[in-house]
């Protein structure tokens, strides 16, 4: 895989600051008009092949070879040092379901990733299974219609995994609006799952996501989830505790109304910490005592900043968890940026700039097998993009687009069939069908 850039009549860029400019489509070709103007740290230090070739190398290139452009001009010749990535869809077709989520976990004990659908409106929630080659099956179980959400893990420590689904509401045809209340099952081992009966009272709100945490470091999952009103800033959160059993009940812990949440040990310390996006505000780190108390570690005021998606991951293998941002509604005034941590839960902006994003859904996930998390972009009616990881922490365009304009919805991503590398599974949100995606790698 190689990409194409022709930087003519112009100095060249630092080549830190390369993987801005790459162009999808062949080798790196940069043109040095003339001796002397080689930029390197902002210093004009002249053509040197051999700094050409380590500066290259730390910016994830390698150089190929130096030809003579003209009459002592050069052209550097460059490769992007990273291994490559395609998909095939699978052949299968579900029916449509308006799926806003999928996800993924070994029901049954097999071995093999089954999953869930939380279908809207009046379409019940489905458990599929995995056949092992990614070939999925509806159970038959009916679970709750209008969900929205699913946070899966462990919840009445039994050692398997429960589901607890959020449900948001929904007006029919008629004009009617249906409202449900969230809905936790409990697995028996084999994928077969029971209504607990638990009853949290949030019948009204419209229970748009969930997590599961544990946020009191007591062992269990504790659960968060985020509520949506028709408001202009409309989105609230509620901590949930667990008591060991499945059973919760209100914490008295409150995150910022309007906020993105999202959950990671930001500072090494064996606790679950919080990276939040503020509507019309920035982004915020709050570090956790250990007992669901929260301070502030690090914050970058923003008024652009309304609802995204964050994604938290160890992007360029330092050991910490590192951030990569998307609007809601991404203009090119407002792009996908990454965030690097210092380790102790403080950001700072990498300058790398990725496309805007239209309500983004950011995966992150090892896609090309080299040992550093890619990025998986999902645009809501706007193509799903691909970026690879250089192994610098810098994020390279593919050019791979999948699933065109569809409402493509929370994408998850994990071994589907089987071969050892990471698969894409993509709900649609209306009248499509949910979609596989199998990694070619192996």
């Amino acid at each position: 895989m190689v990409w194409t850039y022709h930087y003519v009549e112009k100095p060249l860029p630092l080549l830190k600051n390369l993987p801005q400019y790459i162009k999808p489509n062949g080798t790196v070709v940069l043109v040095e008009p003339k001796p002397g103007l080689y930029f390197h740290d902002g210093k004009d230090e002249g053509i040197s092949i051999e700094r050409m070739r380590s500066d290259a190398e730390q910016a994830g290139f390698k150089l190929v070879r130096t030809e003579e452009y003209l009459q002592e001009d050069y052209i550097f010749i460059l490769e992007l040092n990273v291994l490559p990535v395609s998909f095939t869809q699978s052949s299968q077709i579900f029916p449509p379901a308006d799926t806003n989520y999928i996800g993924l976990g070994d029901f049954d004990g097999d071995g093999d990733l089954d999953a869930v659908f939380t279908n809207q409106a009046q379409h019940h929630s489905q458990i599929m299974i995995n056949n092992g080659k990614g070939y999925f099956t509806d159970s038959g179980q009916k679970l709750t219609p209008q969900g929205h959400g699913a946070g899966i893990g462990d919840l009445d420590n039994d050692g398997d995994l429960d589901l607890f689904i959020t449900c948001a509401g929904w007006t029919d045809e008629n004009r009617i609006s249906h409202k449900r209340p969230s809905k936790v099952y409990f697995n028996d081992g084999l994928g077969h799952f029971k209504d607990s009966g638990l009853d949290l009272g949030d019948t009204e709100p419209s229970g748009n996501g969930i997590n599961l945490i544990d946020i009191d470091a007591d062992g269990d999952l504790d659960a968060h989830i985020y509520y949506y009103t028709v408001a202009e800033n409309p989105y609230y959160h509620i901590i949930y505790i667990n008591d060991g059993t499945g059973r919760f009940k209100t914490s008295e812990i409150i995150l910022p109304k309007g906020s993105r949440p999202v959950w990671g040990d930001l500072n090494n310390d064996g606790f679950i910490d919080v990276f939040l996006m503020e509507w019309e505000k920035g982004l915020r780190a709050l570090k956790n005592d250990g007992k669901g108390q929260f301070s502030e570690c690090w914050q970058l005021p923003d008024t652009g900043i309304l609802y995204g998606d964050v994604a938290l991951g160890d992007l360029d293998n330092d050991g910490d968890l590192d951030a990569i941002v998307g609007n809601r509604q991404g203009t090119p005034d407002k792009p996908t940026r990454v965030y690097l941590n210092d380790g102790a839960g403080r950001f700072k902006d990498s300058g790398q700039i990725l496309n805007p994003t239209k309500s983004p859904d950011l995966c992150l996930a090892d896609l090309n097998g080299d040992g550093f998390l890619d990025v998986y972009v999902g645009n809501f009616r706007a193509p799903n993009e691909i970026w690879l990881n250089n192994r610098k922490g810098q994020f390279f365009d593919t050019g791979l687009r999948m699933c065109g304009d569809e409402p493509t919805a929370k994408i998850s991503i994990g071994d589907l069939d089987g071969d050892g590398d990471p698969d894409v599974f993509v709900p649609f949100y209306g009248d499509g069908s949910n979609s596989i995606w199998f990694n070619d790698r192996r």
